[in-house]
């Protein structure tokens, strides 16, 4: 079954959240940026904003290879990350080259409710290190950033979520989409 499941979107979307909640129910290997990126930062470290954003991009470089061998497999895998066109791009020609099936779940809201999200979020004390290097605790420096990160792609099926709230990941519209994609 030749399927890839891309979750990317807005900074507090719920995207790794949504990712686990896939993976377990269809038995899909998932790799999350955010989960890559903490075990590099705790090896290797950081200490300023600019090595903290090489590890993103190192996090991102080390899922895009994972997906080359994983393919190999032929097995289903969801990829999930805020990916930047480039990286997309690059997934996406892995994606077409190995004749896997791409289903994009682009995860965005409204950004007042998610700038709230994310202050919760880096002011929680069990939130890893690494996600607290930013400077998008200054509201229009949150928005600027998601909405620069709100771009265009070529992507032949995609689903627009709104993740203002969570009541998506129990949504039997979106989850019945996904199935059909991923039974088809």
């Amino acid at each position: 079954m030749k399927k890839l499941i891309i979750i990317k979107g807005d900074l507090a979307s719920g995207k790794t959240t949504f990712s686990k909640i896939l993976s377990r129910k269809y038995g899909i290997s998932v790799f999350n940026k955010d989960i890559l990126k903490e075990i590099l930062g705790d090896e290797i470290g950081y200490s300023n904003r600019e090595e903290n954003l090489k590890l993103s991009r190192a996090a991102v470089e080390i899922m895009i290879h994972n997906l080359k061998d994983f393919i190999k497999l032929e097995k289903p895998i969801i990829l999930e990350s805020n990916f930047h066109k480039n990286e997309l791009d690059k997934i996406f020609s892995i994606a077409e080259k190995e004749g896997y099936n791409v289903l994009v779940l682009n995860l965005i809201g409204d950004l007042n409710i998610l700038y709230e999200r994310f202050l919760k979020r880096i002011g929680n004390e069990n939130r890893h290190h690494v996600h607290l290097t930013t400077t998008l605790d200054k509201k229009d420096e949150f928005i600027s950033y998601v909405t620069r990160s709100r771009y265009d792609y070529d992507a032949k099926n995609i689903i627009e979520i709104n993740a203002g709230d969570f009541s998506y990941q129990n949504d039997e519209i979106i989850l019945d989409k996904i199935d059909l994609f991923i039974n088809s």
